[in-house]
């Protein structure tokens, strides 16, 4: 270096000079070399990062910044030449060589600088962040030498050589700092003409470098939230990298490359940027160790600097620190984006046998809790190596200070990590208990809610809040463990750091009389006590997270690995190679590849021709549906051949219906044509329902269709099919919820041989008879063979089962009944249910179907048109302090007080274990200035009064931690129960309005938020509020000047606080709200899984579930952007405090001690970290409250009438006759709309056996729905048995009426439990209503008889085999009143004859109320009651009814080719 310089490198006296002084050599080489070797180490990174860039967009324009920023580094570039020519002109004063040889440095990088601006414009990057920090760093390297030139001026040395150096310098300095501003600026973005209509992509991706690092990109958003709630489309569009498609992309690829088919996580794991800035933490602890503010010796300038050295290291440190938890966040974020994708994706392919293995509400579950915990612990994932090394240089440093003396400490710490590690390891087996747990809530939860209608009629809701309630204890017996594990591994990592003190202080002091614990010494040892304390803090977090996401992970290891469905079952064979559509060969099935299933289909040969018309009749659960499964390939192939010439369109039994609109339910993602759609809608008879809808054919529809009819929803189905203009149609029963006219019109426009799809390959599943002499060929299914085949003429000749089907329904002429599905109904009355009649779950509207009387509710509902399913209310503005309340109260108030008064004595104790330190080392120091050293038992007086402190301190901690978790378990126990009351309480047209994804969204996420985040929330909220509370009170008692500097900083920490609250927690709502999307949409997807799979649908509905979750993404991205800019600026704020609060301890140095200052200083530092900490997690608790503001809203939900009345209760043996007397009786479903029924008086006797009959819109089921107070009358009154049903309990009421639904209602469990749910009749009972429905035998058939489970939904039964399941729950019950409503139209004839028969010998007490569906199944009804427009219109014995010609019924016995004669001999039968 002596060759380079001519003077020294180092000043030894420079700390001592009274102002800031460096040598010239020191500024010409360190100073200088700095930021250029920080250029040449990062560009080979930058360059790298460049050419691996993501983003593929054209280069940037040549801008005016652009050109400005050439030209300054071409100046910059000038002003090195003159500096090296300068250097070689000749001159008195001795010249350094190292100033040449840094300006050449110097020429070099800036000429490579210019080369770099225009690569970054061709490579599309709008702000470089490597020249900034450059231009920076050259900047602030420019400094010194105007000081020190500033100075030579200043004390008048007059010198030629000073003045140029000075002017050089001055040149320099402006343009650099012109350089630093240019680079301070973004190139302008043009935003591409395709989003202009769209929602903005993240400005982050083209702002300047210090807005990037600032935050100040996110203030638009932040200040538009302050002024205005923000809604979705104030989020930005995801750029193309982070969407969910794209991740999950990569992800598999990952997993292909590493021939992994599960445990993806870990691989992207490596994904994970490592960035950490724990050791910029220990270094501006370490500073305190060259830090003395009370030493009256030194300059003042040097304690300045020293106190703004210490802001500048906490400055990088809170930049680096946000950027790494935004780093992290994005790794979080594309953890969630590919786990949710991925089972998205799995669930698409699961087989059979999965999908009864796993239930929605498992797999909820997986997408709403699991892929959290892994966006979760990224956030501090890199603490399990940083909290170790920071541990690892906190006890260097402390060694330094208190050599061996941090033995015993040590060994503590090496002692609590394995104990800690052991906790964790009983807390991942509850964790993993508790998922469990909670998967069967939500299963039972979603159970409830697809069954809802069931457990309402049936009077089951306090049975099923029972079951609920039993496993939400068991789950919250398990939440409780945790808490206490928690609070005592929580105590460890609190009471670690303190007792490493008070042993190392002890060991320090006792070891040796020469050792006194000085203020350096005390609050230097104290800092790095606190150093040890933030990993060990968060060190048990960190784990709880880790052990929750490998639960987590096997959890969803196990779901990938799930079977999934065969796709090479069945052959595609292209149509011009093969004569024949569908070819079965020697081929069986079974429902799962487990070998001890039961085959289900054996032998099954079959060879249909293209374009022919194939019927497939049998007895229910022959295994007809199961045919068509299995050219799906939805089934199990045991063996044989199985292929396929053409495309596929297929019609369920159960038509699925999505959530959208009609139109786009029936192009289902298809391109629209006009002409064949309006075709189709002519053919499936839709076009009188279409004129009747409030938009036409742009009507939202609901969920499951809610708002049509069970007839309309078919005809939909249909039409989807028919519009797909595909080669085969798979028919699944397509006529059966249809009425005989619009049946035979469907037959003869659409399925026959005159139809749209003559020409096309049909296979038609079928209970009817009316048009099997139509088709070329019937087969004959029975018990999962084929028993026979041939043409109708043919198998009436040769086949008995034929012939017996056909004759099992009694005709008068050769047409037969034409499969009378619905006499009552004819094509020119097919209305659908308007919005405000959604409350009927039965059948279409229930009023008078004339245009002009549909209008003024056509015209209420105007500005929603479309819309059926409502829009979920999104609260805004500040979270009310009732939500708090709320929560308060469920924790109990006692519990809270406890809470609070263990706070205040924790604080006390914390203020008195610092300040005694303090007062302590102040009275060591005075000691030892009058030479009067210390006595040893004067040290252990001060040693014992401050390990007491510290240990009540842990104490008086544990124990508010402790209650505080009792409490929210407490709160947990509450809320659920609130929000399960007052949604089972709700009424039924709730849940005809609201997706069932909404509703689950808040039986998990919310209330997971209530059992783990909030909880969680408030304990780290009370334990960073100690410190912040405790390090104010230090800094007023060591100065009041303090005060002068809290106000201002504290007005601007309420407004930036305030600002950001209001816009997080509405954030925070859009999070909730979108993602409830994204479970509606699976929800809706499983359900209607064999419909896509056969329609080849799988991408659009994949790319529909990655746009909902890009869509929840972008408002959690927003979220947490938000989060980051609150956390810079609050660290900011305290960074000021900490440099405000050292600069008056330097200029204060003559009136505070030195163990006040070091006390003031070591906690200034402290709330940097602190404050930023109350503010997020508080921040937290308020965007977290959201949860519980959610459950309060559904906890209020407006209620039905009371369960139970014990004052009105009817006697225990009511009805015991089933007289039912109903007095000028009129309803409507709503306020202000008009009656449906009007004026009704009937008076219907013991054992009477009523058929009631009408046209859509008559009034039917609005009758029988009154009777169960589905619909409460405005005027009348219904007695039964004497007693006014509006007067008692609606459990009283409807326990005692039984009612068979049009809908089948299967729960995921045995055929016991569906049966009979809580074991309320002995297996004889249920073996013998098995026998009565017909079932006993092929229940006995099956493994382990009523143990059998069946799937989600009765996935694994037919749709004849549910109903009649749920026919046999009803005869169970035992009822003195039975309504039936279409509870045998999924039956074939002959089975619905015997059922009949069945019904009219084991209830001939019973009242019987029968809608007819089929006019055969009523002809024996003591009287037949026939509605008009909610009015009653005749009401009469069948007989003079009939004889009566012109009476309504005769009129519809004569539509329906039926005489009187036919009605004897029914009865006679």
């Amino acid at each position: 270096m002596i060759r380079l310089c001519t003077t020294s490198l180092w000043d030894k006296n420079a700390t001592h000079s009274s102002y800031p002084y460096l040598t010239e050599c020191f500024r010409n080489t360190i100073l200088q070399w700095v930021p250029i070797s920080i250029f040449w180490l990062i560009l080979p990174l930058w360059l790298f990062v460049l050419n691996r860039r993501q983003i593929k967009s054209q280069s940037l324009i040549v801008s005016r910044l652009f050109i400005n920023k050439m030209i300054l580094t071409c100046l910059f570039i000038f002003l090195q030449l003159i500096h090296i020519i300068n250097y070689f002109v000749p001159s008195t004063e001795v010249k350094d060589f190292v100033y040449l040889f840094t300006r050449i440095l110097y020429l070099i990088t800036t000429i490579c600088i210019l080369w770099l601006i225009n690569y970054d414009r061709l490579k599309n990057i709008f702000s470089s962040g490597l020249l900034f920090i450059y231009w920076l760093l050259v900047l602030l390297a420019t400094i010194p030498d105007l000081i020190d030139y500033s100075i030579k001026i200043y004390q008048q040395i007059q010198s030629l050589s000073w003045w140029i150096k000075f002017i050089a310098a001055c040149l320099q300095f402006c343009v650099v700092l012109c350089l630093f501003i240019a680079n301070c600026f973004a190139e302008k973005y043009n935003a591409p003409e395709a989003t202009l209509h769209e929602r903005p992509l993240v400005p982050e991706f083209y702002a300047s470098f210090p807005s990037r690092i600032l935050y100040s990109w996110v203030t638009p958003l932040i200040l538009k939230g302050y002024r205005k709630p923000l809604t979705e489309k104030d989020c930005w569009e995801l750029p193309m990298f982070e969407r969910t498609a794209t991740v999950v992309d990569q992800v598999r690829n990952y997993m292909k490359c590493w021939k992994l088919n599960t445990q993806y996580e870990k691989i992207s794991m490596k994904k994970i940027q490592i960035l950490d800035s724990n050791p910029l933490e220990d270094e501006h602890r370490n500073l305190l160790n060259n830090i003395d503010f009370t030493d009256l010796n030194k300059p003042k300038w040097l304690g300045v600097f020293y106190a703004s050295l210490l802001s500048i290291v906490v400055f990088c440190q809170i930049i680096l620190l946000r950027a790494y938890f935004h780093c992290q966040f994005l790794v979080g974020l594309r953890f969630r984006s590919a786990i949710t994708g991925l089972i998205y994706r799995k669930s698409l392919k699961l087989s059979n046998a999965s999908k009864q293995e796993t239930t929605t509400g498992e797999i909820v579950n997986l997408m709403a809790i699991d892929a959290s915990r892994f966006a979760e612990v990224t956030q501090h994932i890199h603490v399990l190596w940083s909290g170790p090394f920071q541990l690892l240089i906190a006890l260097i440093l402390l060694y330094r200070e208190m050599k061996f003396s941090i033995i015993p400490g040590v060994t503590l710490l090496f002692i609590m990590i394995p104990t800690n590690l052991y906790l964790h390891r009983i807390q991942k087996k509850l964790t993993f208990k508790q998922m469990k747990i909670k998967d069967q809530r939500i299963k039972m939860m979603n159970e409830i809610l697809n069954g809802i209608r069931v457990l309402k009629l049936y009077a089951w809701e306090v049975a099923f809040i029972r079951s609920i309630t039993r496993i939400r204890d068991e789950e919250l017996g398990y939440i409780r463990k945790k808490a206490i594990l928690t609070a005592i591994s929580n105590i460890l990592w609190t009471f670690t750091p303190i007792l490493v003190g008070i042993l190392t202080f002890a060991t320090y002091v006792l070891s040796s009389d020469t050792n006194i614990l000085t203020a350096d010494k005390a609050f230097v040892s104290l800092a790095l006590f606190n150093l040890l304390r933030s990993p060990l803090v968060v060190f048990p977090n960190v784990m709880t997270n880790v052990v929750e996401a490998r639960v987590s992970n096997k959890r969803i290891e196990n779901f990938l690995n799930n079977e999934e469905i065969d796709e090479d079952a069945v052959d595609k064979i292209s149509m011009d190679s093969n004569k024949y559509a569908v070819k079965i060969e020697n081929s069986s099935f079974r429902w799962s590849n487990l070998v001890d299933d039961p085959i289900i289909l054996k032998n099954i040969n079959m060879q249909i021709e293209q374009g022919s018309l194939i019927a497939f009749i049998g007895m229910v659960g022959s295994g007809k549906s199961s045919i068509l499964a299995a050219l799906l390939g939805e089934i199990n192939k045991v063996h044989g051949h199985v292929s396929i010439s053409g495309t596929i369109a297929y019609v369920p039994q159960t038509a699925w219906i999505m959530n959208t609109t009609l139109k786009e339910n029936i192009l289902f993602g298809r391109d629209f044509d006009r002409h064949l759609y309006n075709r189709v809608i002519e053919a499936c008879a839709l076009k009188q329902d279409l004129d009747m809808l409030p938009a036409n054919d742009e009507t939202e529809i609901g969920e499951k269709g809610i708002n049509l009819s069970g007839g309309q929803r078919q005809r939909v189905s249909l039409a989807r099919a028919l519009y797909s203009n595909a080669d085969i149609f798979l028919l699944d029963d397509p006529l059966s919820a249809v009425d005989a006219h619009v049946g035979a019109h469907i037959f003869k426009n659409v399925i026959g041989p005159k139809g749209l799809l003559y020409g096309k390959t049909r296979l038609l599943v079928t209970h009817g008879i009316s048009h099997l002499s139509k088709c070329d060929d019937i087969i004959v299914v029975s018990q999962g063979e084929i028993i026979d085949h041939g043409s109708y003429n043919d198998l009436m000749i040769r086949s008995s089962i034929l012939q017996d089907f056909v004759n099992s329904v009694p005709t008068s002429h050769d047409e037969g009944y034409q499969r009378q599905t619905s006499d009552l109904e004819s094509s020119k009355s097919i209305p659908t249910t308007p919005l405000e009649l959604i409350a009927n779950p039965f059948e279409s509207i229930e009023h008078d179907t004339q245009q002009n009387e549909l209008q003024p509710i056509i015209n209420e509902i105007a500005e929603e048109k479309r819309k059926t399913i409502e829009k979920e209310f999104v609260q805004t503005g500040s979270v009310k302090l009732n939500i708090f309340f709320i929560y308060i109260r469920s924790c109990k108030l006692f519990m809270v007080g406890l809470v609070m008064i263990f706070f205040g004595l924790t604080i006390c104790a914390s203020l008195s274990t610092n300040i005694w330190l303090s007062k302590w080392t102040d009275t060591v120091k005075s000691k030892t200035l009058t030479n009067n050293t210390s006595s040893r038992s004067n040290q252990i007086y001060y040693m014992n009064i401050y390990s007491i402190l510290g240990l009540i301190q842990g104490f008086l901690s544990f124990t508010m931690q402790l209650i505080q978790k009792f409490a929210s378990y407490i709160a947990g126990r509450k809320l659920h129960w609130m929000i399960l009351i007052g949604i089972l309480h709700a009424p039924s047209s709730f849940f005809d309005t609201t997706p069932i994804g909404r509703i689950i969204n808040r039986f998990s996420k919310d209330i997971d938020a209530v059992d783990s985040t909030l909880p969680n929330g408030f304990s780290q909220s009370l334990t960073v509020f100690i410190t912040v509370i405790a390090t104010l009170i230090i800094l007023i008692y060591g100065s009041w000047f303090a005060l002068i500097e809290l106000l201002p900083l504290a007005c601007l920490f309420i407004y930036i606080q305030r600002v950001y609250v209001s816009s997080s927690r509405q954030l925070r709502r859009l999070d909730s709200i979108t993602r409830s999307s994204i479970y509606a949409n699976f929800s809706e997807t499983i359900q209607g899984l064999t419909s896509i799979r056969a329609y080849q649908a799988q991408q659009r509905f994949i790319d529909l579930s990655d746009k909902f979750m890009d869509r929840n993404q972008s408002c959690h991205l927003a979220s947490s952007v938000a989060n980051r800019w609150l956390g810079l600026r609050l660290e900011m704020i305290a960074n000021l405090l900490t440099l405000f609060t050292a600069i008056t301890a330097v200029f204060m140095r003559d009136r505070l001690t030195a163990g006040t200052v070091g006390l003031m200083i070591t906690f200034a530092l402290q709330i940097t970290h602190s404050l930023n900490m109350l503010v997020r997690v508080s921040s937290d608790v308020e965007t977290n409250i959201v949860s519980v503001e959610r459950i309060d809203e559904y906890a209020k939900l407006k209620s039905e009438a009371s369960w139970d009345i014990q004052s009105e209760k009817p006697p225990p043996y009511w009805p015991i006759k089933g007289n039912i007397h109903i007095t000028n009786l009129s309803t409507r479903y709503r306020e202000n709309l008009q009656l449906i029924l009007k004026d009704l008086s009937i008076d219907i006797q013991s054992g009477e056996k009523i058929g009631i009959i009408g046209r859509t819109g008559s009034g039917k089921s609005s009758l029988c729905l009154s009777l169960f107070r589905i619909i409460e009358p405005t005027n009348g009154t219904i007695f039964i048995d004497n007693v006014d049903i509006q007067l008692i309990g609606l459990h009283d009421l409807r326990s005692k009426i039984t009612i068979i639904p049009q809908d089948a209602v299967i729960f995921a469990g045995t055929i016991r439990f569906n049966i009979d749910p809580f074991s309320n009749y002995s297996d004889t009972e249920i073996w013998n209503v098995l026998e009565l429905v017909h079932l006993k035998e092929r229940i006995h058939m099956m493994e382990n008889g009523l143990s059998y489970l069946l799937a989600e939904g009765g996935q694994n039964m037919s749709a004849g085999e549910k109903q009649l399941l749920c026919l046999a729950r009803a005869l169970l019950r035992k009822s003195k009143i039975f309504i039936f409503d279409e509870a045998t139209a999924a039956i074939d004839m002959e089975t619905d004859r015997l059922i009949q028969q069945t019904i009219r010998s084991r209830f001939k007490d019973a009242t019987v109320l029968t809608i007819a569906h089929r006019l055969h199944t009523i002809l024996d009804s003591t009287k037949i009651l026939v509605l008009s427009n909610g009015s009653l219109q005749e009401y009469d014995e069948p007989k003079r009814l009939a004889a009566d010609s012109n009476s309504a019924f005769a009129k519809l016995l004569s539509d329906a080719n039926i005489h009187l004669s036919d009605i004897g001999s029914i009865n006679l039968s």
